[in-house]
């Protein structure tokens, strides 16, 4: 055992101070308080003493130290402020201003710019320097967002280091050397990256800056209001600029136990949909074939008419991942307590076979506690799309050592930190995670391939995970939903037995886990309590019956309405047309459904085909909390006023329950609050103390292991197909098109036209070149895309992201088939610019 000293005590500018071995000079400093002026160091990234601004003098050493580099050692006295280090530090400066534009008062850093507020605090105050400084173009895009100003560019790496060390994308390069160094792009092409916000977060000059914040405002005229994003499930903490009523910008707000400093580009640049013209701003009803403006006072007295008119048990509710805790708890009570039906439901996009709608939503493990994995079982996720702040996460794992198994119908693009990549074809994940727990127990998987894996491929990674000690499983939404998804899930809990490990539940976006805390279920009450447990808490808690037994979920749901079994349809911040997996059930159901109220902050493509449109406020203007996907409870501080007549969902719905003669009262979203932590054990954040928001990982979410081992026996793949030869696979992107991101400028055109993902060797089959517009054709509907090849999707499959509103994935799928097929043709140019259809057939 070492006994050598874990701690060493230095002296900086005549203060001691004790560190850990290793502490770097700079960070002791900080410690008690001595500021050192820096560029180039950031504390999530190595030291590199590029930017020689953080020179200090150290005794018994002839040359200034950079303290970012120097680590501490014990008896160490370092100063500060010494006339060299004055020198130093006044020489770097005078170098950096050189060629400096010094354009201040038109850069969009500027009252928040380190180079300026080190250049008052520690420069020469004067340059020797007469020459003519340098020119470059200016400015320069290197995308969508990002604009680029070489002549304010320092060099400091910042953004390269990012990229290399954090995100793990290469996204910006350092090309040329000495005086022609310059940032850049590889091959100057636009930047490919979903974290290039950071970037310009970290810049400590205006080198780089966002096109969405351009010339928009000056620190001191933005107010900063905390909150959450909550486009994805993981719920990082941000802070909202705001001036003139406006959110001018995003920024990220630290957590450490969810995003720690960083935001993906969606949190970035994805929430200028709050402002856009086509927010609905009054209710609307339907009238002569039309949806018309109308007063609130009718549109409730409507609604309430048809519910009061209509037979409990035939109304039925469908929430979205877009209402707070405190809105799907309200909504809850509203439908159970008052209109007295328990078939409401927030999954409108489960499958009716598939896993997701068994599988309890959420992580078993905190997300820190993924970060901390030394295996990591990513099986039908793909991380970087559906949540890519854990992607930084599992990115740290894996410089530290751990290794990543991937088990998906189509390559990941964090492939090259991939050890173990089994893409396998769709339809058989259930038999690959089989032979796969075959061989992390110490069998060899029977079959030579599985699902078009090798034998010795899943051996290897089955070794791997035999000796993980600290593994974690995430399933994803292409696993839950896939034609074997329940076999999947379940094999994947057996899997989890033999690791002693869980199974986190990668499904939902938003507030999804919070809609499952407060009880937007048919089968659950708050807590995720069973209805019959819970029911007579309610009853009390609220003063009202409530109805025994479990109600629909949301397929069921749409299969009653297409039966003709439901006489309303209540939908709040969900949007069924897109949602719903099987678009043709879902026109089906609004066919003979006699009555459909929408609430939404936009007209949706199911809002476009309601009776009655309710406007609603969306997350930035809202004061409440929410749920992140591992049960972690955040607030959220209304930003910005909402537009026109807009409301909060669950003052909607009290006032719906006003009109049929029941009272649904609170003073504001703490009371709905404090009753929600009467009936959710764990629900434990007291806002009024806490206003920083951040409470308990509530449990339950996730799966826990099963008890028994079953592998499971081959099974043939699905028969060919001459007619329609490609298998459809359908999976969630990043940028998309969809009710709220095409209402974001910025994310808008980094998701571009809708796309299909095809392999060289079947577009070559089908005459598809590169770009090409093309249809894809099942046998329910069609789609236009923008064909792309890639090897990433295995020969005889074809990718298409969900989320675009012009190319509907789900117009193509058919539930009653095990898998979608379809043919891919290419659009043709004819005379006139217009386009003609090729053969869908192979070539």
């Amino acid at each position: 055992m070492s006994h050598l000293p874990q701690t060493v005590t230095l002296t900086i500018d005549g203060k001691a101070v004790a560190v850990p071995k290793g502490t770097t000079v700079y960070n002791a400093a900080r410690q008690v308080g001595i500021e050192i002026p820096i560029f180039c160091y950031h504390d999530r990234m190595p030291p590199l003493g590029a930017c020689r601004m953080c020179l200090v003098k150290v005794d018994k050493m002839p040359k200034l130290q950079t303290s970012c580099t120097l680590e501490a050692a014990e008896g160490m006295g370092v100063s500060t402020t010494t006339p060299d280090v004055r020198a130093g530090q006044e020489a770097i400066l005078e170098f950096l201003l050189i060629n400096h534009p010094l354009d201040c008062p038109i850069c969009d850093k500027g009252g928040e710019c380190p180079l300026q507020d080190q250049t008052y605090a520690y420069g020469p105050g004067r340059s020797r320097f007469i020459e003519a400084k340098r020119d470059f173009a200016k400015p320069v895009s290197l995308g969508r967002v990002l604009v680029l100003d070489r002549e304010r560019c320092i060099l400091c790496w910042r953004c390269v280091r990012f990229g290399e060390l954090v995100a793990g994308d290469d996204a910006l390069k350092g090309f040329e050397r000495g005086f022609h160094t310059e940032i850049n792009t590889p091959f100057t092409l636009p930047v490919e990256s979903k974290f290039i916000g950071n970037t310009i977060a970290i810049c400590p000059v205006g080198a780089l800056t966002a096109k969405t914040y351009r010339f928009a405002a000056r620190p001191w005229d933005n107010q900063t209001v905390p909150s959450v994003c909550t486009l994805c499930g993981v719920g990082c903490a941000v802070e909202f600029d705001v001036r003139g009523g406006a959110i001018t910008r995003t920024r990220a707000r630290e957590q450490p136990a969810i995003n720690d400093i960083w935001l993906c580009d969606l949190g970035f640049f994805g929430h200028n949909y709050v402002h856009h013209s086509e927010r609905l701003r009054t209710p609307l009803i339907r009238r002569d074939g039309g949806l018309v403006e109308t007063t609130w006072d009718e549109a409730l007295d409507v609604v309430a008419r048809r519910l009061r008119a209509a037979s409990p048990s035939r109304v039925a509710m469908l929430g979205g991942a877009r209402l707070t805790n405190e809105d799907a708890y309200v909504a809850g009570r509203f439908f159970r307590s008052v209109v007295g039906t328990n078939h409401l439901d927030h999954r409108t996009d489960a499958t009716p076979d598939g896993a997701s709608l068994q599988a309890p939503w959420g992580m078993a493990s905190s997300i820190a506690e993924v970060g901390d994995a030394d295996t990591i079982v990513l099986a039908g996720c793909d991380i970087t799309e559906e949540y890519p702040i854990i992607w930084l996460r599992m990115k740290r794992a894996v410089d530290r050592g751990a290794a990543i198994i991937a088990i998906t119908p189509k390559a990941l693009e964090i492939g090259r930190f991939i050890v173990h990549h089994l893409v396998h074809r769709y339809g058989s994940g259930a038999q690959v995670v089989s032979a796969l727990m075959e061989a992390a127990s110490g069998a060899s998987p029977g079959a030579v391939e599985t699902g078009g894996i090798p034998r010795e491929a899943i051996s290897a990674a089955g070794a791997r995970l035999a000796h993980a000690a600290r593994p974690q499983i995430l399933i994803g939404r292409g696993a839950l939903d896939a034609p074997d998804g329940a076999k999947i899930h379940a094999v994947l809990r057996d899997l989890a037995t033999l690791l002693h490990a869980s199974v986190n539940v990668m499904r939902g976006k938003g507030n999804a886990f919070g809609a499952d805390l407060a009880g937007l279920l048919p089968h659950a009450g708050p807590g995720g309590r069973p209805l019959a447990e819970v029911r007579r808490d309610l009853e009390s808690r609220w003063g009202a019956t409530v109805v025994d037994g479990a109600g629909l979920n949301a397929p069921e749901i749409i299969d009653a309405a297409g039966q003709g079994r439901l006489d309303v349809l209540y939908v709040a911040a969900a949007d069924p047309a897109t949602d719903v997996p099987d678009r043709a059930r879902w026109n089906e159901a609004r066919a003979r459904l006699p009555f459909l109220v929408v609430q939404d902050a936009f007209l949706t493509q199911t809002a476009q085909v309601a009776d009655v449109v309710l406007p609603a406020l969306v997350a930035p203007e809202k004061d409440g909390t929410v749920s992140n996907i591992e049960g972690r409870i955040q607030r959220l501080h209304a930003a910005v006023p909402g537009p026109g007549q807009s409301r909060a969902d669950w003052e909607i719905f009290a006032a719906l329950a006003a009109r049929m003669g029941k009272i649904i009262a609170y003073s504001g979203w703490e009371e709905i609050f404090e009753e929600m932590r009467t009936l959710i054990p764990g629900f434990a954040l007291d806002a009024r103390v806490s206003r920083k928001g951040v409470g308990d990982r509530v449990s339950g979410g996730g799966t826990e292991p099963s008890r028994a081992a079953r592998p499971l026996p081959p099974e043939p793949g699905p028969p060919s197909n001459v007619e329609f030869p490609l298998i459809l696979i359908i999976g969630d992107v990043l940028f998309d098109r969809g009710a709220m991101t095409s209402r974001s400028p910025a994310i808008a055109d980094l998701a571009g036209e809708p796309w299909a993902l095809l392999h060289p060797d079947d577009a070559s089959r089908f005459g598809i070149a590169e770009g090409d517009a093309t249809v894809m054709r099942s046998r329910r509907g069609s789609v236009a895309v923008r064909a792309k090849l890639s090897s990433a999707v295995p020969p005889g499959q074809v990718f298409l992201p969900r989320g675009y509103d012009g190319a509907p994935a789900n117009a193509l799928v058919d539930l009653s088939e095990p898998v979608t097929r379809v043919q891919a043709a290419a659009l043709a140019p004819v005379a006139g610019g217009s386009e003609r259809r090729g053969e869908g057939g192979p070539r």
